[in-house]
């Protein structure tokens, strides 16, 4: 989305409210029509960057965390195309960031050819805070938005749980799923929803339909062994992954059962049904560019959960990130 002529990269829809600009990460038409978590967490930027070429000598932009879903403060980090420049703590007292070029821009450039990086430095990257509720207050600036060439030409999206929304990783950069992308030198749209990744009908109908990505991974789970009988699960994983295979056949797709959890180490057979519904689905559909992912190979050091055994601490986030690029690496011979 653009606004002020700068790329709300990963918005789909800015709200104004009394308090400053929410985003949306998801159009308000499907939001509306999903799980209360899934509305919520909508809300909050997971993988959003505020991507511009600085035209004034400084750009200063102010943004806090509001309390209106959860009272939570967090980080956005200053990217001067792939090179990092600082970070800024966003809690609920106004915070103002002031950005402006270095003095080497020039020489980060000349590395970025050397290197064959796919971020132009020029492009300011501000990745936005994941797990907060953000209102932007004000942005003050003249700003271009950047050209095709000077970011990654292949983006891949990414739908799941409050592990694929980045739920306890600390910066915004350390989500596997920005992790992947990093490696790999490509763009990622994180469609994560902690706590509501409930498979619904809306959800697969609005990803089947968008033309924005050249891939996309699926991890598919860990929201509903909970409190979704397995007939319940079968049946929303037989739409969701029909739905997105038809009107994406020439697309790879892959399909990411659960990461190791609690359950995996209580005794209990739950989750083994519904990692075989999406092993099976997959399987039945019989196509070459549908793949599945078991998620116990992305996480193999047990040491990267956290004590609730079901979210990865920063290791576990960067063990994902890098089985998962990886993998897709292998595939794409990249």
């Amino acid at each position: 989305m653009i606004y002020k002529n700068i790329e709300f990269y990963n918005v789909e829809e800015i709200f104004e409210k009394p308090d400053g600009l929410q985003l949306s990460r998801i159009p308000e038409s499907v939001r509306v029509k999903l799980n209360e978590n899934a509305k919520t967490r909508a809300l909050m930027p997971a993988g959003c960057e505020l991507r511009f070429n600085l035209k004034s000598e400084k750009a200063k932009i102010v943004m806090k965390a509001s309390n209106e879903i959860i009272p939570r403060s967090g980080i956005c980090e200053i990217y001067f195309g792939d090179f990092f420049e600082k970070w800024s703590y966003i809690s609920e007292n106004p915070t103002l960031i002031e950005i402006q070029y270095p003095q080497n821009l020039e020489k980060l450039r000349e590395i970025k050819k050397e290197k064959n990086l796919k971020f132009d430095p020029q492009v300011i990257r501000i990745l936005l805070p994941h797990l907060v509720d953000l209102r932007i207050l004000e942005i003050d600036g003249e700003f271009e938005l950047p050209e095709k060439q000077q970011v990654p030409d292949k983006k891949f999206l990414a739908y799941g749980s409050s592990i694929t929304h980045g739920g306890f990783s600390i910066v915004p950069s350390y989500t596997y799923v920005a992790k992947t992308a990093y490696i790999l030198g490509i763009d990622a749209l994180n469609l994560g929803f902690g706590g509501g990744a409930h498979l619904e009908k809306e959800i697969a109908d609005y990803i089947a339909e968008r033309k924005d990505w050249d891939f996309a991974t699926f991890e598919l789970g860990i929201n509903m062994v909970g409190s979704f009988e397995v007939e319940e699960f079968k049946k929303r994983v037989d739409y969701f992954i029909e739905k997105i295979v038809k009107e994406n056949q020439e697309k790879y797709l892959f399909f990411i059962d659960m990461f190791p959890f609690y359950m995996d180490f209580d005794n209990q057979e739950k989750q083994k049904k519904f990692r075989e519904i999406v092993r099976n689905k997959v399987k039945e559909i019989n196509k070459e560019n549908v793949i599945h992912i078991s998620g116990l190979d992305m996480l193999k050091d047990i040491r990267g959960l956290m004590i609730d055994r079901i979210h990865p601490c920063s290791q576990g986030f960067e063990e994902i990130g890098y089985n998962l690029a990886s993998f897709l690496s292998r595939i794409f011979n990249w």
